[in-house]
């Protein structure tokens, strides 16, 4: 076996690095690292490791060195070899080993050049990662254990603040509930957006309800459904007088009326430029003016706004003040559309049938088959859509449990099965599924009911009462063939 030399330089100071650097010190060093130390030549023989590879590895060394690497991998002692691609490409290279032991370890290795510029030492270093695994298994455990009982305080938050309209399973909605917690004890305002539908009042009530003001009241003004002219009376009320059919005495405005507690804004892009000076006012100084009055009247009232509009859009747009915009802007809260938190969609759907129930004396509950279908639905108006399909459902249908030929037919509109996943809907709700498009393709290439029944080989009967069941209807022209 060749023997190792460790080439020196000692053109500088000779006697300090004859005696600092010497073979016998050096080795001692290699000895002294907690790191794994290896050297091989460039025939791949193994010629040396230190104490700490012995270990890492499970070897001895008078076993292991003087044998290729090619040996030692036949031998099992490790599943790859890092030696042979650094005297391949002459670069230092990092690889992942798992070696006898066990263990997994990150070995690196770097070449030795001679005088000649050709490799002449690969020498290799080992850290055992095995522990550092162990332990980030041991975070992943406790990141899973933290997001468990994240998922219960936002449950015990919903239960304990009474919030029945509230469902949060879905990642995005524990974080939105989490939020809401935390900036409910802050009078600062809050701006809610997001689709129309999302439940902007829903979580509105309930940072209320988490507030310390829940014992105050809590209203709500849909800007938008209200003629521009009577916004700024319903909103500061009105004296004495103020305009024709007024009310003796005057009137409150909703500001008033929540004195203590919490006014929801909803629609709030709908307010004209003038409205928003007053309401910029009224945020900085919690001071307003009834219409037509002339005394300074002043509230303690939590402010929240909502809007389905991009109102930096609208800024631009020169239809909403930007002062304005950065005022109502403190705690922005965004919510997402109902087809992004779909694992919600069966807990929805829970609370809105029971609802129902309650409301009229009768139990309805939807199939596994239906609700696979439901969550496939795209729902462009959101949760005010789920609630009007349901409860068309829970009119229109006689059993107590709704099955898929009870659900509207565009539900599963654009909805084809998949070859490559024949399995992602049950049996029943596949065979709806196909019976619907098989429907609605003969509907629109004929407008008679006899010649649908022909093209579908059944009867004229079977095919109105399929009409009825997938809600489909005929085209008002055959499309010319």
């Amino acid at each position: 076996m060749p023997s190792l030399e460790f080439p020196l330089n000692h053109s500088e100071n000779p006697g300090l690095l004859r005696e600092s650097v010497s073979l016998e010190l050096l080795f001692q060093v290699l000895e002294a690292m907690t790191d794994g130390v290896w050297v091989c030549n460039a025939d791949a023989y193994l010629i040396w490791v230190n104490s700490a590879c012995e270990q890492l590895n499970d070897i001895r060394r008078d076993q292991v060195c003087g044998k290729t690497v090619d040996q030692l991998q036949g031998q099992g002692n490790y599943d790859r070899d890092v030696t042979h691609q650094v005297l391949r490409t002459g670069k230092p290279t990092a690889i992942i080993q798992k070696v006898r032991s066990g263990r997994t370890l990150l070995v690196h290795g770097v070449p030795v050049f001679d005088a000649n510029g050709e490799v002449s030492l690969v020498v290799g270093t080992e850290r055992d990662l095995t522990e550092l695994n162990a332990l980030r298994e041991q975070i992943d455990r406790s990141r899973g254990i933290q997001e468990k009982i994240q998922s219960e305080l936002t449950a015990l938050s919903i239960d304990r603040f009474g919030s029945g309209s509230l469902v949060a399973n879905s990642d995005v909605m524990q974080r939105i509930v989490d939020t809401c917690v935390r900036v409910a004890h802050f009078d600062s305002t809050v701006l809610l957006t997001g689709e129309t539908g999302t439940g902007k009042s829903v979580i509105a009530g309930f940072i209320h309800e988490t507030s310390d003001r829940h014992a105050k009241p809590f209203l709500s003004l849909n800007c938008g459904a209200i003629p521009e002219g009577l916004i700024e009376a319903e909103l500061f009320g009105y004296a004495e007088g103020a305009f024709s059919g007024s009310r003796k005495g005057g009137k409150p405005g909703l500001i008033e009326a929540a004195d203590g507690g919490t006014l929801l804004l909803d629609e709030v892009d709908s307010f004209s430029m003038d409205l928003q000076v007053k309401l910029l006012t009224f945020l900085d100084t919690q001071r307003f003016i009834r219409v037509g009055d002339t005394r300074v009247r002043e509230v303690n009232v939590r402010l929240i706004v909502a809007t389905n509009q991009n109102l930096a859009a609208r800024v631009e747009q020169g239809a909403f003040r930007s002062d304005l915009l950065y005022r109502l802007n403190v705690l922005p809260i965004e919510l997402p559309a109902l087809r992004d938190r779909l694992s919600d969609l069966p807990g929805l759907a829970r609370l809105v049938l029971q609802r129902l129930s309650d409301r009229y004396g009768q139990t309805r509950t939807l199939s596994r088959d239906a609700l696979d279908v439901m969550c496939r639905y795209h729902y462009p108006g959101n949760i005010r859509e789920l609630e009007n399909i349901l409860e068309r459902i829970f009119v229109m249908t006689t059993d107590e449990q709704i099955q898929v030929e009870d659900l509207p037919g565009y539900l599963s509109d654009g909805l084809y099965i998949s070859h490559g996943h024949p399995m992602e809907l049950s049996f029943h709700a596949a065979l709806n599924q196909v019976e619907q498009q098989y429907l609605r393709a003969a509907c629109e290439k004929y407008h008679r009911q006899v010649d649908i029944a022909r093209e579908l080989g059944v009867s004229q009967p079977t095919v109105a009462r399929m009409m009825k069941k997938h809600d489909v209807s005929i085209a008002k022209e055959p499309i010319q063939k």
